[in-house]
């Protein structure tokens, strides 16, 4: 239905509520519960709602004898109200109320569904159902609710039309990648509303910087650099508070032509936005960037977006590659790594060469020799001394200290310093619990490496974050956790190396005899060696005796 119905009675629920009939007669219920009736109905997805639905949103207060009272006169009241329009767009029985969609045309659902024959009365920017207020935290909530979903729908037709900079070579040419941070829409909070709309551009901006430096364009202020880059994604974050409640939309557009791309929305508390781990923002954070990457990864130049290697997430895609335990994937992630460089300084590409001195340790992937420990040992110095702000190379560097060269004690630091810069990393919680791990401090090896799981659940190698979480519950003698995590990570990866010894280890102390021979055949067909002890130690890479003999005894009793 559409602006063409000049026929049909109208409901305009964006801005205040008002019914008209099809001749243009007032008809809006005076008092604000029958307002809230009708705006209930029509949003909800059929027109139907049951009487006792609509008695929780309107007297959740109330006993239920009270509430059916004050049901049966607000429908008298409405009835009253819309008159002859009652018998032609409402339908009441014992058990619920309906109103006709296909009999009245509704602003917001004419906007749903062609926005371009839209009368000039309806105001797309007016807030949904304002100044309705019933004094019922039920019908707040749901209202609250509400106007989120209508504001992330409206955007796909409702572009916003942000600020250019001085047209300028485009960053894509030039192998860089470049994104606008527009100004956060908000609606209340008394200023916390714009702290949380910038603090989540801000962070997905922060933490796709950690991958590979990106060029921002920042139109919040008075205006971009003159000779700053165009760029090819717009990032933007609307927030609606309602007292503690807040509903945050993370919004991408295509910058040639504001097509948006991406819609992600968040329900939570203001309150997560101020306390010291920031849980549920920086999941959501985390999230965004994930999806962001593989719109840089897939989006083509018709598009509007990158497919020039040198455009991508390198940080990202590199260490994607190096997980895949495919030695011609490796070399090749390695030779990309040795042809990429220009205006990355900050120590991420060196960094990435030296973790993979790691695959060659624990996976037998690559050369390790006194020459290659060598070269690690100049790589990781050098990139200390240039101290670098990046926790993605930070956390490189701390697992390849701790894991290949021993030096767990300077590794603490090192990832003490990452986590600080980003907390919103995964892969860097995700390290942080294996070196607590190889410490034999179990206890915070579980609590990081949670928040990896959590942080991680969009990333191309969750895999490897849910493997991380099955070593330390194999460790901590949780077996059937253990097994289900293992059992989870190769449901993704099949075929993962180290998901595949730690759930073998664990199948075995749970005398699992025959899924353990299953997963037993697997690990050896990928890696014959591993039926050797000495192998088998140094695949684990354990520092601590009791840490060791545990996985040790569980291969056994898994038949190896």
């Amino acid at each position: 239905m559409d602006g063409s119905d000049t026929d049909m009675p109208r409901l305009y629920v964006l801005g205040a509520l008002c019914v008209k009939d099809a001749g243009g007669r007032d008809c809006t219920p005076k008092g604000k519960k029958a307002q809230a009736l009708l705006a209930l109905l029509a949003l909800s997805p059929r027109g139907i709602r049951t009487r006792v639905w609509l008695r929780d949103k309107l007297w959740s207060d109330s006993d239920e004898e009270h509430a059916a009272g004050s049901l049966r006169q607000t429908i008298f009241e409405l009835r009253r109200a819309l008159d002859g329009l009652a018998t032609q767009v409402l339908t009441c029985d014992r058990n619920a109320m309906t109103l006709h969609l296909d009999r009245i045309w509704i602003d917001v659902r004419a906007l749903a569904g062609n926005a371009d024959t839209v009368p000039d009365t309806v105001v797309p920017t007016a807030d949904l159902l304002e100044g309705l207020d019933v004094g019922d935290e039920e019908f707040e909530e749901w209202l609250c609710l509400e106007r989120a979903a209508w504001e992330t729908q409206r955007d796909a037709f409702l572009a916003p039309a942000p600020p250019r900079p001085v047209p300028a070579r485009p960053a894509a040419e030039r192998g860089r990648i470049a994104i606008g941070l527009l100004p956060s829409i908000v609606h209340g909070g008394d200023g916390q509303g714009a702290y949380i709309g910038d603090y989540i551009t801000e962070s997905v901006a922060r933490t796709l910087s950690d991958y590979q430096p990106v060029d921002i364009v920042d139109f919040r202020g008075p205006g971009p650099d003159m000779a700053a880059d165009e760029p090819t994604f717009l990032l933007r974050a609307r927030a609606l508070v309602v007292g503690d409640g807040v509903s945050v939309t993370f919004l991408v557009y295509g910058a040639g032509g504001n097509a948006l791309l991406l819609s992600q929305s968040l329900q939570t508390r203001v309150s997560d936005f101020t306390e010291s781990d920031f849980a549920m923002a920086n999941q959501f954070v985390a999230q965004n960037v994930d999806h962001l990457a593989k719109l840089f990864e897939k989006a083509g130049p018709d598009r509007g977006g990158l497919r020039n290697g040198r455009s991508t997430l390198i940080g990202y895609h590199a260490l994607a590659s190096m997980f895949e335990l495919d030695p011609r994937r490796m070399r090749a992630a390695l030779d990309g790594l040795e042809h990429v460089g220009d205006g990355i300084d900050d120590g991420l590409l060196e960094s990435l060469k030296a973790y993979s001195a790691s695959f060659a340790l624990g996976e037998n992937i690559g050369q390790w020799d006194d020459a290659q420990r060598e070269l690690t040992e100049k790589l990781v110095s050098d990139i200390l001394q240039r101290n670098p702000l990046n926790s993605i190379a930070l956390a490189c560097v701390g697992h390849t200290m701790g894991f290949v060269l021993d030096r767990h004690d300077v590794a603490s630091e090192i990832f003490a310093r990452a986590i600080e810069l980003n907390p919103m990393q995964a892969f860097v919680w995700d390290h942080l619990a294996l070196h607590k791990l190889y410490c034999g401090d179990l206890a915070q090896a579980r609590a990081a490496s949670d928040k990896a799981v959590r942080l991680g659940n969009y990333s191309p190698i969750s895999y490897t974050y849910d493997t991380t979480a099955c070593m330390i519950a194999t460790l901590q003698g949780d077996f059937p956790h253990a097994s289900q995590l293992g059992a989870r990570a190769l449901a993704k990866k099949p075929g993962f190396h180290a998901a595949l010894r730690y759930r073998l280890a664990a199948l075995g102390h749970l005398d699992d005899r025959d899924e353990a021979r299953r997963v037993r055949g697997t690990l050896l067909a990928l890696d014959p060696d591993f039926a050797d002890r000495s192998v088998q130690l140094n695949r684990f890479r354990l520092p601590r005796k009791e840490s060791i003999d545990h996985v040790l005894q569980g291969l056994s009793r898994a038949g190896l």
